[in-house]
């Protein structure tokens, strides 16, 4: 016990170094700065110290030391920065950035990126072919591709918006990284993300849902909706994701049935070194020792770098599966994959056997009780159960934790609602970059999206039977039909009957080739063109009607007048405003009413 009048001499020390250890610390994230501040106070008042000089100078010096370490993970990037500092970092390096051009007025753009490298490596942006770029930054794209220049880089480079992206995602993804490290993101603290991240992405969404309230889309006839009402008529509506996916793994299953093809449900996990907590039970996490220190990005490159191993090894033996696969995290962030694939029954064995070797082939010493921790495969019992139904809680509890009803679907593996950890589950997937969900061995969903419309555009006439047997089936929501005319599972884009119809010559703010905009489709075998987005679209905000550019073409409403729409209240029935809005009718599957939860449309 410290002598009383140590601990008198060390609370008078507390008192006058704290203006000192919040200066120190005024770069380090919240949730940081609490654990350090607690650590200081624990080292300036231990009995480890037999002079109290001494443990006030290990507790400064530990203070010091952090504020060191998140200098160097940051570099210029102020971790601690609010979201308006960040914008206001963005304005300065744009003005930073013109300073340079107009001192060096006759130089060449090449030559003035040359100058800038070294501010914009300690910002995290990189050049396309810089070996020394760490994982997750930026890379700048590569010139003399895609008419980029050494211009049109520049450009980007006093753009804010371009700046406002890089520092957002710099700062949320090295925060993130190092709250993994330090302990901040398991079942015991922060369930998949830390609480940080997730304050961030709360404001990141009520961020674009204002600015989606305060921009009105309106087209050549005088429709009007703002982008929040399309927005919640789309995909981005986790009712509308949520049933177009079980949808589309309900076609899967009527496919697989009606060819008495296998169902398996494989689960992928990485190795023990990406895990940076294990799990205990009851709640109970501790460190893992093998942790290299890695990201979920990082990780997930590792299985998606496996599941391309796979899938070559699968064509070299001519067995082409289809159906789903879902990334969701562990509760320390770390990903794993659940597949639902469908395969013929003479080649699932077969199947199992190349997901498991490619699945347990890196530290095998790990393994030595089973195959378990890192790879499980369950085939789904027809008799049983419906292989949607089985999936059907993956799909939920990654999307919003809640059935079809409305209602939560109870506690996770996690032991946390699922109405609440779904949450965390995206603030998790939009940090990292993951995509949640990918359909294998089909025709992509965007043709399925784009004959949907094409079905509710009356007036339209298909002089292709092919077009518009798909159109109808879409539009009728079966999945299985929509394969099935596009030939079926295990095609290639170039075999499929209908492409995309594309506008190409398209260019950027910064004047480089973007690629295409979707028209309409085109039947592969005698051209015919059905165009899918017949009306321009233009946006201007809300309150002061201020006109902008046209923006791209968005979904297609019709029915409604400018006016006749209450502009920025919720939608109340989102069926009925589909039907009103866009001849949008919801649409069920028969496949998963056996499941727990029945599914609709997109």
């Amino acid at each position: 016990m410290l002598h009383p009048l140590s601990l008198e001499y060390r609370r008078a020390c507390l008192t006058d170094d704290k203006e000192w250890v919040d200066n120190w610390l005024r770069t380090v994230p919240a949730q940081f700065a609490k654990r350090i501040r607690r650590q200081h106070n624990k080292l300036l008042f231990s009995e480890e110290f037999r002079y109290d000089g001494d443990a006030r100078r290990a507790a400064n010096l530990y203070v010091q030391d952090r504020r060191d370490h998140f200098k160097e993970i940051g570099g210029r990037l102020n971790l601690a920065a609010s979201d308006d500092e960040l914008c206001q970092a963005a304005r300065q390096a744009v003005q930073h950035v013109e300073s340079i051009q107009r001192l060096h007025r006759s130089a060449d753009f090449e030559w003035l990126l040359t100058l800038l490298a070294d501010y914009l490596r300690e910002r995290d942006v990189f050049f396309y072919d810089d070996e020394a770029a760490p994982e997750g930054c930026t890379r700048l794209p590569q010139p003399e591709k895609r008419g980029v220049t050494h211009e049109t880089l520049f450009k980007r480079l006093v753009d804010e918006g371009f700046w406002r992206k890089v520092l957002r995602r710099g700062v949320a993804r090295k925060v993130e990284a190092e709250a993994i490290r330090c302990g901040l993101v398991n079942q015991r603290e922060g369930l998949y993300v830390s609480d940080d991240t997730l304050s961030r992405f709360r404001a990141h969404r009520c961020r674009n849902r204002a600015l989606l309230e305060s921009l009105v889309a309106f087209n050549e006839l005088g429709d009007e909706f703002t982008l929040a009402e399309l927005s919640d008529l789309s995909v981005s509506n986790s009712d509308n994701r949520r049933a177009e996916l079980m949808t589309r793994i309900a076609g899967f299953e009527t496919i697989a049935r009606s060819l008495e093809h296998a169902a398996l449900f494989l689960t992928i996990t990485c190795p023990s070194r990406f895990h940076a907590f294990r799990k205990l039970g009851k709640g109970k996490v501790i460190a893992n020792t093998k942790y290299c220190g890695s990201t979920p990005r990082q990780a997930q490159q590792y299985l998606s770098g496996m599941y391309a191993c796979i899938r070559a090894e699968l064509h070299r033996r001519g067995i082409s599966p289809y159906g789903f696969r879902i990334a969701e995290p562990h509760h320390d962030g770390c990903p794993h994959w659940h597949l639902l694939l469908f395969a013929p029954q003479g080649q699932a064995a077969d199947m199992i056997a190349i997901f498991r070797d490619y699945a347990t082939r890196e530290d095998r010493e790990e393994l030595a009780g089973g195959d378990g921790p890192r790879f499980k495969c369950v085939e789904i019992d027809w008799e049983r159960g419906t292989a949607a139904g089985y999936v059907a809680k993956y799909v939920c509890k990654n999307i919003d934790g809640r059935k079809s009803d409305g209602e939560s679907i109870g506690i996770n593996f996690d032991g946390v609602d699922t109405a609440t950890a779904a949450e965390r589950v995206l603030a998790w997937a939009s940090v990292w970059g993951v995509r949640q969900f990918q359909q294998v061995g089909v025709a992509p969903v965007t043709l399925w999206r784009e004959l949907r419309r094409i079905a509710t555009n009356e007036g339209i006439e298909i002089g292709s039977d092919v077009i518009s047997r798909a159109a109808e089936a879409a539009d009728a929501g079966d999945w299985a039909e929509f394969v099935k005319v596009l030939g079926g599972t295990g095609l290639k884009l170039a075999d499929l009957p209908i492409r995309l119809g594309r506008e190409t010559g398209r260019t950027n703010r910064y004047g480089e080739h973007v690629g295409v905009r979707i028209l309409g489709v085109v039947d592969a075998d005698d051209g015919v063109f059905v165009k899918s987005r017949i009306h321009e679209w233009t946006v201007e905000f809300a309150p002061d009607r201020e006109r902008s550019e046209p923006w791209t073409r968005v979904n297609n409403c019709t029915t409604a007048r400018r006016g006749g729409t209450p502009r920025l209240s919720p939608p109340v029935d989102q069926h009925s405003l589909r039907e009103q809005r866009h001849g949008y009718r919801p649409v069920t599957a028969s496949a998963i009413e056996q499941g727990p939860f029945a599914g609709g449309g997109t």
